[in-house]
This record gives C-alpha cells, sequence and structure tokens, in this order.
C-alpha cells in the first residue's frame, strides 16, 4: 500500500521540536514525513542538499510550510531567496501542476508582527518625516522577529496578495489557489489544521476502522448469500417473506400442537436452509465498531456525543448475529430433514408440522434474513451512501405476539424512570 507523503519545511534550529512533534504524529497515522533532520530522508550523497531536498519534494504528497520568527540559511543570498523560500516556490509550481497540496501554518505571534507592521506603515505615512528614518522605524528588529521584513514579505508571497489584487481588477483573471494560511500557537492548532486538511477531518483510526469493517460485512455476506449457479446470487428474504404471506400464523392459534404447510413452500424453504449448516461469522471489526467513537457525532446543543443513525444498525447487526448463532442448531435445522421428501405421502399438498419445531425454525430464518438486510445496508453506507434503516423481520413469527412481546419488554425510557426511583 502507498503511504501519503509529507515534506516539512521550515528553519530546522527554531522547528525542531514541532517538526518532530508533526513527524511522530503523521508516522502514527500512517504515513511517511520527509524532514531533512532525521537520517530516513534520502541523501544523495553525490547532490548538494539544497538540490537533494528539491527532489525529495517530487515524493511528497503534502508539502507543510512552518513560518516562524528566523530567515535560516540562504538558497540565492545576493537576491534575498531563504532554503524554506526556494522549497516553497518548487512546492508551489507543483501545485499548479496539481502535483501536491500544500499546508502552510504560521506563528501566532509572526502573523501579529505582520499586521502591526502594516499599520505601522501606514501611519508613518501620514507623518511628514525622513523617509530614511520612515524605513528604519518599519525594519528596526523585533524579539518575535529577526528580519521582520523579510518575514512579512514571504509572508505576502504565501498569501498571494498581489496575484489577488490583479485577479479583482480583471474578472477574467483566475483568483489564485493555495494560498491559505493558518495561524498556530501549540501543537493541537498544527494537529488539527492537518488532520482536517489531510485526511478530511476524519481520523486515520477510524477510516481504518471503516474499510475493515466493510471487508468484514462483505464476507459476512459471502458467507450468508446463496449461489445458485455461475451468475445468480440469492438472498433467502424473499423466499421468507412469501412463506409468511401464504402462511397466516394468526396469534388465537398459537396453542396448536401442529400447523399445517403448503409443500411446495416448504420445499423451497427447506433446500435454502441446508445453507446455514455449519454457517459461522467471524466480527471481531464490528465488535470494535461498537467500542468505537467512529459512529458517534458530537451534539452542540447538548453538549454530548450522539449515536449516528448507522450505530444503531450495527448494534442490531451485532445481536442478530448472536442470535443467529443460538437458533443454528441441529434441534432446529432436524425439522427440515424429518420433513423431507421422502417421508410424505404421495400427492399430499400439505404437511403437518409441530408447532414449536416450526417457530424455532422460523425464527432461525429470520435472523438469517435480518443478518443479510441490516450488513448489506451498512456495507452500502459504508460505500459513502447515506444510511437508510432495512425492514427487518419481527422477534415472533406470530406478528400479533410482536406488540405483546414489545408490551411486557422494558423500554431505555422505562430504565430511566427506574433509576430515579419512579419504579412500579
Amino acid at each position: 500500500m502507498r503511504r501519503p507523503s509529507f515534506f516539512l519545511s521550515s528553519t530546522i534550529y527554531d522547528f525542531r521540536d514541532l517538526r518532530s512533534a508533526i513527524k511522530y504524529f503523521l508516522e502514527q497515522q500512517g504515513c511517511t514525513v520527509l524532514a531533512s533532520e532525521y537520517n530516513d530522508f534520502p541523501k544523495p550523497l553525490d547532490t548538494h542538499s539544497y538540490d537533494a531536498c528539491l527532489k525529495a519534494l517530487e515524493l511528497a504528497d503534502y508539502f507543510i510550510l512552518l513560518i516562524g520568527s528566523r530567515v535560516g540559511g540562504w538558497y540565492d543570498k545576493i537576491n534575498g531567496i531563504s532554503i524554506t523560500q526556494q522549497e516553497y516556490r518548487f512546492a508551489y509550481q507543483r501545485h499548479l501542476e496539481g502535483k501536491i497540496k500544500i499546508v502552510s501554518l504560521v506563528r501566532a505571534d509572526v502573523w501579529r508582527l505582520r499586521e502591526d507592521r502594516k499599520e505601522l506603515g501606514a501611519f508613518l505615512e501620514t507623518l511628514d518625516i525622513d523617509p530614511g528614518a520612515k524605513k528604519a522605524i518599519e525594519i528596526y528588529p523585533r524579539k518575535c522577529a529577526t528580519d521582520a521584513a523579510f518575514i512579512c514579505n514571504f509572508l505576502s508571497e504565501v498569501c498571494k496578495n498581489k496575484e489577488t489584487v490583479a485577479a479583482a481588477s480583471d474578472p477574467a483573471s483566475p483568483m489564485p489557489t493555495g494560498n491559505w494560511v493558518h495561524i498556530f500557537e501549540t501543537f493541537r492548532d498544527v494537529a488539527d489544521v492537518i488532520q482536517a486538511q489531510a485526511f478530511s477531518g476524519i481520523p486515520i483510526e477510524h477510516v481504518t476502522l471503516r474499510r475493515l469493517l466493510l471487508r468484514e460485512l462483505l464476507e459476512v455476506l459471502r458467507v450468508s448469500l446463496i449461489k445458485f449457479n455461475d451468475d445468480d446470487v440469492f438472498s433467502p428474504e424473499k423466499t421468507v417473506e412469501n412463506f409468511y404471506h401464504e402462511h397466516h400464523l394468526a396469534l388465537e392459534n398459537r396453542d396448536r400442537t401442529h400447523i399445517s404447510v403448503q409443500i411446495k413452500y416448504w420445499s423451497i424453504l427447506s433446500v435454502l436452509s441446508i445453507h446455514l449448516l455449519g454457517t459461522k461469522y467471524d466480527t471481531l471489526m464490528l465488535q470494535r465498531a461498537l467500542e468505537s467513537p467512529a459512529f458517534l457525532t458530537y451534539d452542540l446543543p447538548s453538549g454530548a456525543y450522539k449515536e449516528q443513525p448507522v450505530y444503531e444498525a450495527l448494534y442490531q447487526l451485532h445481536q442478530e448475529i448472536r442470535l443467529l448463532g443460538l437458533a443454528n442448531t441441529n434441534e432446529n435445522m432436524s425439522v427440515v430433514f424429518a420433513h423431507r421428501a421422502q417421508t410424505r405421502s404421495s400427492g399430499a399438498t400439505t404437511i403437518r408440522i409441530e408447532r414449536m419445531r416450526l417457530l424455532g425454525f422460523l425464527h432461525l430464518l429470520d435472523r438469517w434474513v435480518n443478518v443479510i438486510a441490516l450488513s448489506r445496508a451498512i456495507a452500502i453506507h459504508l460505500q459513502e451512501q447515506p444510511f437508510s434503516m432495512p425492514k427487518l423481520r419481527p422477534r415472533s413469527p406470530f406478528p400479533g405476539m410482536n406488540a405483546e412481546l414489545e408490551r411486557e419488554r422494558v423500554s431505555s425510557s422505562d430504565v430511566d424512570i427506574f433509576l430515579k426511583g419512579g419504579e412500579k
């Protein structure tokens, strides 16, 4: 797998700790970091270090520019071009070619220096004093900048101020791109910018979890679906629905010891159910997804994290797979072999099946259908589609019994009342 690559560009002396922190942060995210002070930086022995840095830039996907109080070494002292400035210009040309993305960051006190110098310059223009004195005041060294004029001019270059003014006065001229400059005071500020710009605001561990979960769900579907020939992949959902549609399991008949079943529907159901023999699921990623904040969203009004709609589906899938495992027993499957074709009388159109054995078998099939429906819906969502909760098979094969079961089931609101001392 090719990992995203980041080139760190800055003066090294005053950014040593920050560069180290950025390198560690990005490498923990699974990225490659090109920082010239480290031994893993490509350093051809037959190439000057300046040129080696520019050559390494060609390997990078992202160019992280850190602007601080120092100019650093000169790439071209006669023309006043620093090493960092030359790296930026080389990176910007690659940006225009669509080959790299630029993330520019400036220390907060340096940015304030730039704003103060602009205001000071405007104020000095109103004073009737010697031009030489004006210039001396304007370029007077500050504690936060060894060469304030150079750094402020470099910031203007990165912000693309001249290009923006020119484009604003000429509608046919496009506005410059790659001119965002992010102000930072702490490493947390830097990490937030990189996270948002390079990883769409989603932590890499969440991206990895989603990908592994998708692979796991596709494997669940592969194990659950049926293939009759080279082309047809079949889900039991419609067959199970058709069986319920043709056999009205009325609640008032739940005390009967046997239930009459049409052979043509039973035969199809029996053949499909053989697929469940020995079926097992490995759901390590599903369990991790439920324990991870990857599917939680911060809710500003309540000041709390709330579950995304897909989280409920993940929880239900976990439950359905557990229940399917408990129901997939020899006892529940034995009804299929007890009523195979060889045991029926010639010309019969129906068979009588013990009620409890049939209900146990139907419960197994309902869980099977739900596992497929939920896995499909979640897998589609993980491939960047809006989530839609599928229609699921109820807990009981008797339609009227589900409402009764819900009334008897302790709800979340009931638990809240109990915790507040309001139990009945």
